[in-house]
């Protein structure tokens, strides 16, 4: 039986202060990550973020201005939760694809999602790429909004040409989130500019500390010794909250617990396989 995660654990790193970014909600609902935090860290909602006041206040102010965005760094460093910070505070209209493959899958979503007729074609999945791409993007013209493609690989020159167009579509903004910029293949020419690219960091210790600690009273770890399986954690993810979280909820199983002691070795195994998968 699938575990349920707790209603309330403070995500730290990724809002500072409310007094500071005075538009941010205090309570901002978690909407969803891409699959590793979906399948491992299961963050709960109503999640204050600590840590990111300039990256949420950035990423709000081009969402505004429908300027584009490219957001890096590693899985579980908080991708998809800022964005979603940045959504809430901002109120944009969006697409969102995540991890868009070929061209032709990219256009399908988008063509379904903006209700494209399918012309000549029985259905819009059946319709060829060449005629999907002048529909998506006339409907874009018609009522721009933010697009955002998550966890993006090496991309094609086909994808990198639509995306070209996309991106100059006037009122349309390109939030694409990735590894790193090197990871991008051809979209790397469209997405050039540092100005544009939001690289999240590592959580300091002391935010690392407060996340494993919120995380240890959200999934009832407190009557375990936690000494040494808060030093273990912190050391073992250098600052990453998708894994402290997964570490954290991992160690509520059965299988990592004996005693008061809860089984370091193992769930880290455990938890580095599903954090790659």
């Amino acid at each position: 039986m699938k575990e349920r995660a707790p209603e309330h654990i403070p995500l730290f790193g990724r809002r500072d202060e409310a007094s500071t970014l005075a538009d941010v909600p205090e309570h901002v609902p978690l909407l969803g990550r891409r699959d590793e935090v979906r399948t491992l860290a299961e963050a709960p909602e109503h999640i204050p973020l600590l840590g990111r006041r300039d990256e949420v206040r950035t990423l709000a102010e081009a969402l505004r201005a429908r300027k584009s965005c490219l957001i890096t760094g590693p899985a579980g460093i908080g991708k998809t939760r800022l964005i979603q910070e940045a959504l809430a505070v901002s109120r944009q209209p969006l697409l969102r694809v995540g991890r868009p493959g070929v061209l032709h899958g990219l256009l399908v979503e988008l063509a379904e999602r903006l209700s494209c007729p399918a012309g000549r074609f029985a259905s819009v999945r059946q319709a060829t790429s060449a005629a999907l791409k002048p529909c998506v993007l006339d409907a874009l013209r018609r009522a721009p909004r933010c697009v955002i493609l998550e966890d993006v690989g090496a991309a094609s020159p086909p994808m990198y040409r639509f995306l070209q167009q996309l991106y100059h579509v006037p009122g349309v903004c390109l939030i694409v989130t990735a590894a790193s910029r090197d990871s991008l293949g051809h979209l790397r020419k469209l997405l050039w500019d540092p100005r544009e690219e939001i690289a999240l960091e590592p959580l300091t210790r002391a935010e690392a500390a407060g996340l494993f600690d919120a995380a240890a009273r959200a999934y009832r770890l407190e009557s375990f010794d936690l000494d040494a399986f808060r030093g273990q954690v912190l050391a073992a993810a250098q600052g990453n909250p998708g894994q402290i979280l997964t570490m954290c909820r991992m160690a509520c199983r059965p299988e990592y617990q004996d005693g008061r002691h809860i089984k370091f070795l193992p769930l880290r195994m455990d938890a580095l396989t599903a954090f790659v998968r």
